[in-house]
């Protein structure tokens, strides 16, 4: 039996980032991590991969931006009845505001200088659209994004951005202990 965790992500920039920073994590713990991008699929079709991944009894997180969301419990009472109750809201983390602002956290006062920006002292408040507003003119989102996670510091994050802190305690306290055995 080998120890599984599928991830469900947004898009390609929840990948780049889980794929940076999260999934070295992970890879001490199971020995199959399996990432899904969810944005654009038919809700039909992620119901069933929920559905799937129950049947296996694996291990999962459901990875989803707040967005206009007023707070995190309304967040996954909406993602609850969205998908039928397929998800455990244990599982479902919620990012403030959006991923950008998680990118952001992980910045110290010397990176955020070498890639010519001000200083944050927190992320939790950073939009999409105030992330791009960030990107210096002649660079390219996805490649300031790949520059980020170069320099990116899980430590700087986690007291620069309170929904991060809180995945890792949830990373740590649950999925890691926890991890569950699947079939290959």
């Amino acid at each position: 039996m080998y120890k599984c965790i599928d991830v469900l992500l947004e898009g390609p920039s929840d990948e780049r980032f889980f794929d940076a920073v999260i999934r070295p994590m992970l890879q001490g713990q199971y020995d199959y991590v399996q990432t899904w991008q969810y944005a654009g699929e038919k809700q039909e079709r992620i119901k069933n991969y929920l559905r799937s991944i129950r049947a296996m009894k694996a291990d999962y997180f459901f990875l989803k931006d707040i967005n206009t969301s007023p707070c995190i419990s309304a967040k996954k009472k909406v993602i609850e009845q969205d998908y039928n109750k397929l998800t455990d809201p244990a599982n479902v983390l919620i990012v403030v505001l959006e991923i950008e602002s998680w990118y952001l956290a992980g910045l110290d006062d010397k990176n955020c200088e070498g890639l010519g920006l001000s200083n944050l002292s927190h992320t939790d408040d950073i939009t999409k659209e105030q992330f791009e507003k960030l990107i210096p003119e002649k660079s390219i989102r996805i490649d300031f994004m790949i520059e980020i996670l170069k320099r990116f510091s899980r430590e700087t994050a986690k007291s620069k951005n309170k929904s991060f802190s809180y995945f890792l305690e949830k990373l740590h306290g649950t999925l890691l202990k926890g991890a569950s055995k699947c079939k290959e």
